[in-house]
């Protein structure tokens, strides 16, 4: 499938050693990098607008998480580690760019990695910026207000 994009976005397949997926980039190859990964039933096309805003200086990229887009259709998520086979994707993908550390924004499931990145590698991040993300104790989510698990 070939998903059109906007202009100031270039599409690009990677493989890593994890998956295969389309990646979205806006902005200078040497900018800041801001890594944005979408929520669940969405793909990286959702933050083409925001990524095409971003200041000078600063390189968008966005890609489309396993089970989502254009990434691999065989790689199936183990949902018995969470939000793990995402967090570990994002990170091999990073990897493979050659980005040592990034900011790091997530919508919905996005956040659900955010949060899994956080614990798994805090080093490689920045910032981190959640946008009405999910539950930091997983799918199963919380009770109550306070956060009960």
């Amino acid at each position: 499938m070939t998903i059109p994009t906007m202009d100031g976005i270039t599409a690009k397949m990677i493989t890593t050693d994890r998956i295969t997926t389309r990646v979205l980039f806006s902005g200078p190859d040497d900018g800041v990098p801001v890594l944005f990964l979408h929520g669940n039933i969405s793909s990286a096309t959702w933050w083409e607008e925001t990524m095409i805003s971003l200041p000078d200086g600063y390189r968008g990229i966005a890609p489309d998480q396993r089970g989502f887009g254009d990434a691999d259709f065989d790689k199936k998520v183990d949902a018995t580690r969470g939000a793990g086979d995402w967090a570990d994707d994002v990170v091999e993908l990073l990897d493979h760019l050659g980005i040592e550390k990034a900011h790091i924004v997530g919508n919905s499931l996005g956040g659900s990695v955010v949060w899994q990145l956080l614990v798994d590698a805090p080093e490689r991040f920045l910032s981190a910026t959640l946008v009405d993300p999910g539950s930091p104790y997983g799918f199963g989510g919380t009770k109550d207000e306070d956060g009960t698990p």
